[in-house]
């Protein structure tokens, strides 16, 4: 029997230390994956795509909205931010 994958939601205000908690949870557990936010705002400096958050355009963030294809999303001071499904269902899937 495989084993599925527990999904634990770390859910707070920005900048109260979300990613801070998450990177320490894999230090202490290396099989835990983390789930990379996406993002319609550009990237700040220093920020890598698919590390930090995935950076993409209106259309095509509301393409995932539309297709059901996003966990949760929100509108934020004029961008869009959410959690595509796919790659939670795959680390999820993966045990």
């Amino acid at each position: 029997m495989q084993r599925r994958g527990l999904l634990i939601i770390l859910s707070s205000p920005s900048g109260a230390g979300k990613s801070t908690l998450a990177h320490r949870l894999m230090d202490w557990d290396p099989t835990l994956a983390f789930s990379v936010s996406a993002t319609t705002r550009a990237p700040r400096e220093g920020e890598v795509d698919g590390k930090d958050y995935r950076f993409m355009d209106d259309a095509s963030f509301r393409a995932l909205v539309n297709d059901g294809k996003m966990l949760e999303h929100a509108h934020v001071f004029g961008h869009f931010y959410g959690s595509p499904e796919e790659p939670v269902r795959e680390a999820i899937e993966a045990g």
